[in-house]
């Protein structure tokens, strides 16, 4: 349990692999699908492709901190703790509260009206929030940067 507290990658790959894994698993339906309205246009995309681009991305921070460890460059911890558990977290988010989106708000009968805006604002969130906590690495890099050159 030693490794896993000093080494964060490993979350990140660990978190990786899941995703790789959900992705495969999701490849057999057929509907489950985003679809993200902009003014008039539709944008649909498997919730597959979305999970392999999530996990290219999370193997990708791990090979960041991974590089980080071996040039023997220390890291903000702080910086570190907060970006590793608000980008792993917010998946299992994203998915729990879909799923008590769709709980709360079944799909309409009427197939006219478009009641999507409850779970288009969560989407919008969670992306904020996602791509807010990737500002974290950023900033850590810079600062360890800075410390380590000078």
């Amino acid at each position: 349990m030693k490794l896993l507290k000093q080494n964060v990658y490993y979350y990140f790959w660990i978190t990786g692999i899941v995703l790789i894994a959900l992705s495969i698993y999701w490849l057999n339906f057929e509907d489950a699908v985003l679809d993200i309205n902009v003014h008039d246009t539709y944008f649909v995309i498997h919730n597959s492709h979305i999970l392999q681009l999530l996990a290219i991305i999370y193997s990708f921070l791990g090979f960041i901190y991974w590089l980080f460890q071996k040039m023997n460059i220390k890291l903000v911890k702080p910086l570190t703790q907060l970006h590793t558990s608000t980008s792993i977290i917010i998946i299992p988010l994203y998915f729990i509260c879909s799923y008590l989106l769709e709980l709360l708000y079944p799909p309409s009968n009427f197939p006219l009206f478009d009641d999507t805006q409850n779970f288009q604002l969560l989407i919008a969130v969670i992306t904020l929030i996602g791509l807010l906590a990737q500002l974290l690495i950023i900033f850590n890099i810079i600062i360890s940067l800075i410390k380590y050159f000078t």
